[in-house]
């Protein structure tokens, strides 16, 4: 079911009240990403964009409470004109915070609606410097520094930053099918934790035991176009980072992220990502995540199995594997049949005293 975007329904709608209808939120979607969507192309259900709108109403009441209640000239009309300023090429923070300030009739803080806007349009955590928002690991954005692209050289850019494409590197891993994230969990001990913030997306965590994972696929698929501040090409290798460890399984969600999905109410759009092949695996295909998908392998091959249950599950190496549970095998039925001898000398034993027994 696909609706119509209507101006309006943001005009009249205040951001401390939440989008519910499914109509605001269409609209405000295509606003903020600038989606060009008709009736007969792409369309918008709960389903898709669910994890997308519960994880910005929870921004916004951070947001709110910081504009100290005078939000009733703050309407939705107005965050979609905060981030248009933002998309502004060479606009740095200081100016937005200066143009937005002249707009409003009403004065309140204009910073945390600025960073609730630039986090939106980025889908990187993003705070001023003296963090208006407290946002989990927020980026810090300075006042001299602009969001997206640059208007002329020498100007840095926050986003081109963050989400620097460094030069090929010389690192020779290999990428197999068994490499997903579900043997990073039962194999490798290493936990997987869902993150809203790009820029933390195949981060490893807590001494290399907890890896950050991005889900918003769906507005991912927004993204990779022209206008977009992100890097040309970061959207669309996110989403084959995510092809890569959770590959579907006969068209659908494989089962690991199905059980995943329901528990942490993720992005369902994330199971449905094309399987690579052979060839898309190879890690010359990645470049802004190369070095964290390096890391990562690296940190899986080298990771020893601590219980029994990895070392079913570990067959890296699969000939050790092998040897090692046949090993096992022999073991156990070497006890089976000690065991079973025994209790015949047990039983034999008693019936040759049984039988002296009768004999007296």
């Amino acid at each position: 079911m696909a609706f119509k975007a209507r101006d309006e329904d943001l005009d009249d709608t205040i951001i401390s009240q939440p989008l519910v209808s499914l109509p605001i939120r269409y609209t405000f979607l295509c606003k903020v990403y600038r989606a060009r969507i008709n009736l007969g192309g792409f369309q918008i259900t709960d389903d898709g964009f669910q994890a997308f709108y519960t994880r910005f109403d929870e921004l916004r009441q951070i947001a709110v409470p910081k504009c100290g209640g005078a939000t009733q000239d703050c309407t939705y009309r107005r965050l979609v004109d905060i981030i248009e300023l933002l998309r502004t090429p060479g606009a740095s923070r200081a100016e937005v915070k200066r143009v937005v300030s002249d707009r409003f009739t009403v004065r309140l803080p204009i910073s945390p609606l600025i960073d609730l806007a630039a986090s939106l349009l980025s889908l990187v955590f993003v705070s001023g410097p003296v963090a208006a928002i407290s946002y989990d690991d927020p980026v810090i954005w300075d006042d001299t520094m602009i969001l997206g692209r640059p208007m002329q050289s020498g100007q840095v850019s926050l986003i081109e930053t963050i989400f620097r494409r460094p030069p090929s590197g010389t690192d020779s891993v290999k990428l197999p099918q068994s490499f997903t994230a579900a043997h990073l969990e039962t194999i490798g001990g290493i936990q997987i934790r869902w993150t809203h913030n790009l820029a933390d997306h195949l981060l490893l965590r807590d001494d290399d035991t907890r890896l950050m994972l991005y889900h918003h696929v769906s507005v991912l698929q927004l993204q990779d176009r022209a206008d977009s501040i992100l890097p040309a090409g970061l959207a669309e290798e996110t989403i084959r980072t995510m092809s890569l460890l959770m590959p579907p399984s006969l068209g659908k969600a494989n089962a690991w992220f199905q059980q995943e999905q329901r528990k942490h109410h993720l992005d369902t759009s994330v199971g449905q990502c094309d399987r690579l092949n052979s060839s898309e695996r190879q890690i010359d295909n990645f470049h802004f995540w190369r070095e964290r998908l390096v890391l990562l392998k690296r940190t899986y091959d080298e990771a020893e199995p601590r219980s029994l249950s990895q070392l079913w599950w570990d067959d890296r190496k699969k000939t050790q594997w092998l040897t090692f549970w046949v090993a096992v095998l022999v073991f156990l039925m070497t006890i089976f049949f000690g065991v079973i001898q025994s209790v015949a000398s047990i039983v034999q034993a008693w019936a040759s005293v049984k039988a002296l027994r009768t004999q007296n």
